[in-house]
């Protein structure tokens, strides 16, 4: 039988709709699952050595800030942490210090040491505090013990430090020396450059203090070395670099001993 027409697009419609129905009637497919990851690892709980460390240096900030009540604090809760931390003895040795308790000052210095005898900064602080308490030439040594570690940051302040107690018992010229010493590893200093200049002026040698102030006059934050350079150049005769000094002092610290020395008169 010859299928017409109209026979023909019904059936094509017929078709169409059923086509239609059946994709209709199937559900979508669903999304792809990612594959299954395995659980993160734990985080490992930081070291009691670890942890002590962190509460040394809270310490050490808050020792800085004066806060010595809660800088205790830190320490103790450190040494529970891990009794062998010698940086934790260090500040202690520090925060007695400045609250007058000095055996128990003492007590903390010397075992810092005994568990880390090359640690140069607990050297350095247990040299200055001999030096500061009346045993200067006690302190020497430590200072010359704390610059013979290679890798120390700092050599330059145990050097100062060794120079400023050789001249508070009156070796000027070991104390000229640990300044140079000091200017050659940090030659911007100007704590060495200072302590030269102060010697130098001390013994008359006003212009050699003038050479050494040259290089912290526009730079300084220290009344004393202000009112230093003031002294050189009233020496030298020079009035008007005694009134830059002066005028810096002036404005810059105005309630400082130095400026209100400037009342009483000539330099000694």
């Amino acid at each position: 039988m010859t299928m017409t027409r109209t026979h023909f697009r019904h059936g094509l419609a017929l078709a169409c709709a059923l086509l239609l129905a059946a994709c209709a009637s199937k559900e979508p497919a669903p999304p792809a699952q990612p594959e299954p990851q395995p659980p993160p690892a734990p985080l490992q709980e930081a070291t009691p050595q670890r942890r002590a460390e962190l509460h040394t240096e809270l310490a050490a900030g808050y020792y800085e800030r004066g806060q010595m009540d809660i800088a205790l604090k830190e320490l103790n809760e450190a040494a529970r942490l891990d009794p062998n931390n010698a940086k934790a003895y260090n500040i202690y040795g520090l925060v007695y210090t400045v609250l007058g308790e000095n055996a128990k000052a003492e007590q903390n210095f010397r075992h810092a040491l005994t568990l880390a005898p090359q640690d140069s900064e607990a050297r350095q602080n247990w040299g200055w505090y001999l030096c500061t308490h009346e045993r200067v030439k006690e302190s020497i040594p430590e200072f010359e013990q704390a610059v013979a570690n290679p890798l120390y940051k700092t050599p330059d302040i145990p050097l100062i430090n060794a120079g400023r107690c050789s001249a508070m018992i009156g070796d000027a010229r070991a104390a000229e020396g640990y300044f140079q010493r000091a200017l050659a590893v940090s030659p911007n200093s100007e704590a060495a450059a200072y302590g030269l200049a102060l010697l130098a002026y001390k013994a008359g040698r006003y212009d050699d203090a003038r050479r050494w102030m040259k290089g912290i006059r526009q730079t300084s934050l220290r009344p004393e070395a202000l009112y230093l350079g003031l002294c050189v150049e009233q020496k030298l005769g020079d009035r008007q670099a005694e009134s830059s000094y002066s005028a810096q002092l002036r404005n810059r610290f105005p309630d400082s001993a130095e400026s209100r020395t400037l009342a009483t008169g000539p330099c000694e």
